[in-house]
């Protein structure tokens, strides 16, 4: 590796010492959910929780959502045609918890609908005289304290729309490896810098359907579901929606109130987050491309470029190949701060997870163009026994 090439690795690592160095003060601008109290007089809410084939977290998140501190809601629960043992299950918790909880058998999908927007539209009718729409996917287990949380946050910051960040299970290594690298890159696509304000353009704003509070009155002026009713990102897609209406949007982190654990093996990985990229390609426009290529950058390149200027500084130690090495040194030391922050904070696994994100980042990129290619052959991608095109 000649001068001009050491020049490139330095500058790359440069820039890579910006990105990652802004990532991390923008990380630690997030706002977060905090235990409150809320008297009786509290408003009306309803939780939402669209299911299909989800005996494996439905009785979890079903109790969950029945075990709220806050005092004034309801729980409506709707069987999407589940073809597993979700609707025995849901037939029991019924019985148990009684008018606490109102499990209805969603409608039949109709054309050019998403099966999620169909269940969440059809739950939403049954939420009567409530003030507030809380949607939780199946996968998600509300601690006691969430709903109170969500709805202090939301006043406190004048919100229509309030969505959070999970704390994510990940037990498995191919969770660990995947899943981190896919929440940074939607956060790199829409970045964080523009989510802080409610008020952020449409097209910046970003939502996670997991958890998404809305305000009723902001929710039907709009349609709904029906609104986005061909959506896979109906999250993202429902949220900007709102935003164009005029409607304030906000974004928080809730590790202490909610957890989620969205895919249990590799299988379920690949046809979950192929749909999600094939869906954000058009979702995000040219911002996909642009978050492809900075999370190659921060995450792929900082280890590949200490060995090349590593190489070179010892083949042909000079000011130039020892300004490369330690701007490459100092990038792959930011590259691994900021994952090892992340990996523990967010995830809480251990610091020597950081090392396997150019792997996960990888593998990440084969499920994007995989996904992407079965739209384009007309294939579609699958999810929940449904093919989406």
């Amino acid at each position: 590796m000649g001068a001009p090439a050491a020049l490139v690795v330095t500058a790359l690592s440069g820039l890579i010492l910006f990105l990652l160095g802004r990532d991390i003060l923008l990380a630690r601008r997030l706002p977060k959910l905090t235990a409150t109290t809320l008297s009786g007089d509290s408003p009306k809410v309803t939780i939402v929780i669209p299911a299909r084939n989800e005996q494996a977290n439905i009785e979890p998140c079903v109790r969950g959502a029945l075990g709220q501190t806050y005092p004034n809601y309801s729980v409506v629960v709707v069987d999407d045609h589940s073809t597993d043992g979700t609707p025995h299950i849901l037939r029991r918790l019924a019985e148990t918890f009684g008018e606490r909880l109102r499990v209805v058998l969603g409608r039949p999908l109709p054309p050019g609908w998403v099966g999620k927007c169909n269940a969440c539209w059809h739950g939403a009718q049954h939420a009567d005289l409530s003030e507030w729409l809380l949607f939780l996917d199946a996968d998600t287990v509300p601690q006691p304290g969430l709903l109170a949380a969500l709805i202090a946050f939301a006043q406190s910051h004048r919100l229509d729309v309030l969505s959070v960040l999970p704390f994510n299970e990940l037990p498995t290594l191919a969770e660990q490896l995947v899943l981190p690298v896919f929440y940074q890159f939607a956060l790199t696509a829409f970045p964080l810098r523009a989510n802080l304000s409610p008020e952020a353009p449409a097209q910046a704003v970003i939502a996670n359907g997991q958890c998404l509070l809305v305000r009723a009155s902001a929710y039907w002026s709009i349609g709904g579901h029906e609104a986005v009713k061909d959506k896979v990102l109906e999250d993202i897609e429902l949220a900007q929606a709102l935003r164009r209406a005029g409607f304030r949007v906000g974004l928080a982190t809730a590790f202490d109130f909610l957890r989620v654990r969205m895919y249990r093996s590799f299988g379920e990985i690949v046809q979950g987050l192929g749909k999600h990229a094939a869906a954000g390609r058009w979702a995000s426009g040219w911002r996909a491309f642009w978050a492809v290529a900075r999370m190659t950058l921060t995450t792929a390149l900082p280890p590949v470029l200490l060995l090349l200027a590593s190489a070179h500084a010892a083949s042909a130690p000079s000011l130039v190949s020892l300004t490369a090495l330690a701007t490459a040194l100092s990038a792959y030391a930011v590259h691994l701060g900021f994952w090892v922050q992340r990996y523990r904070l967010w995830y809480r696994l251990p610091a020597r997870a950081a090392t396997q994100v150019a792997l996960g980042w990888l593998l990440y990129l084969y499920i994007v163009v995989r996904g992407t290619l079965r739209v384009w052959l007309g294939r579609g991608v699958v999810w929940k026994e449904r093919v989406y095109s």
